[in-house]
């Protein structure tokens, strides 16, 4: 209260306090970021006589995990933009790497977060892309109310455009990916820009109109406020904002989509309606644009059942495997998956 502050301990981590003793004297606590892991220590409260207590996860030193750093450049809207970078182990930048855009909001201050390598139950795991050779790219958005795909616009593209300049992104071997709130943004962006060669969209609202007369099955509310309130940032309801509903409905731009995609959506999601990528499915195939769709039947928002994290793990990375780094197209994205093969033949084996 009277300005008495002073450094206990500082380090390029995350710190997290676990547990103090009955009497104060001594706590328990984490220390993590990209390269390590959280284990528990056991010191003094003010952080002397530390001593490891656990070394839970040594395998690690078996596997390739990477590293992470902030960047920054000017957007186009003319403001500092920061991202953070992933770099597989032993990056060089004389070689010509994949690389994964994805994104949610901001994600700088995620950039000590120990990321385990887990199957996927929406986007890709952070460390397995790494530990397979992929840069992954993930830029902060800062919203402008009313104008929520604009911005996503003005902030990725200027920074993966960013990248290229720079060397580390090369046009051919770029993928975007998003699910959710950065699903919308995701199919907003390829409506916009063929800077991107394929694109993984999983659960997007893709018609703002019907999303916000639309109800979140999970909690049976209305959709109002998430438009006018809250995360979609439309600032007016529909009816005082019809043009910009319109404009930020990419569905209505399904004809300018040139970027291969890859839709997620589950029949039986809490969030948002199924019809919604169902819709985004249907335009590509009517207007003939390489398109696939997976539905896990019964699952929600995410996947989280194993066998199908598994399934869409190995379906996701199978897909940006064949766009960014030139391998056999599998036969489920060749052949598709008939109703009567379904649990039977996953068709996983690339064409020779």
């Amino acid at each position: 209260m009277k300005g008495n502050i002073y450094t206990l301990m500082y380090g390029d981590y995350n710190y997290q306090v676990k547990a103090f003793s009955d009497n104060r004297k001594y706590c328990l606590w984490t220390r993590q970021n990209a390269r390590t892991f959280p284990d528990l220590f056991i010191s003094t409260a003010k952080f002397t006589n530390i001593k490891k207590v656990t070394d839970a996860n040594p395998q690690q030193k078996q596997y390739l995990w990477g590293s992470v750093k902030i960047v920054e450049w000017k957007n186009y809207e003319g403001k500092q933009n920061r991202g953070l970078l992933y770099l597989p182990e032993g990056y060089d930048s004389k070689q010509t790497y994949p690389v994964i855009v994805q994104f949610y909001e901001t994600h700088t201050e995620e950039k000590n977060h120990y990321i385990m390598p887990l199957l996927s139950s929406a986007m890709a795991n952070i460390t397995y892309a790494m530990s397979n050779g992929y840069i992954v790219f993930m830029p902060d958005v800062h919203f402008t109310i009313g104008t929520p795909g604009q911005s996503t616009y003005d902030a990725v593209v200027s920074g993966v455009n960013w990248l290229i300049d720079q060397g580390i992104a090369h046009k051919g071997k770029i993928g975007l990916q998003g699910h959710s709130w950065s699903g919308f943004q995701t199919t907003y962006l390829v409506t916009k820009t063929d800077i991107f060669d394929c694109a993984q969209i999983g659960a997007p609202i893709t018609d703002m109109v019907t999303g916000y007369l639309g109800i979140r099955n999970g909690s049976g509310l209305p959709r109002y406020f998430m438009y006018e309130d809250t995360q979609s940032r439309m600032g007016a309801t529909l009816w005082d904002a019809k043009e910009k509903y319109k404009a930020m409905s990419p569905i209505v731009d399904a004809d300018k989509i040139h970027t291969p995609l890859l839709i997620f959506h589950n029949d039986n999601d809490e969030a948002v309606a199924y019809e919604q990528g169902r819709a985004l499915y249907l335009a590509m195939r009517r207007l003939q644009r390489p398109a696939w769709m997976v539905n896990y039947k019964g699952e929600g928002h995410f996947v989280m059942k194993p066998a199908a994290q598994k399934d869409w793990t190995i379906r996701m990375m199978q897909f940006f495997d064949y766009y960014l780094k030139g391998t056999k197209e599998p036969r489920w994205m060749k052949e598709g998956i008939h109703l009567r093969d379904r649990g039977y033949d996953q068709k996983y084996d690339l064409v020779k």
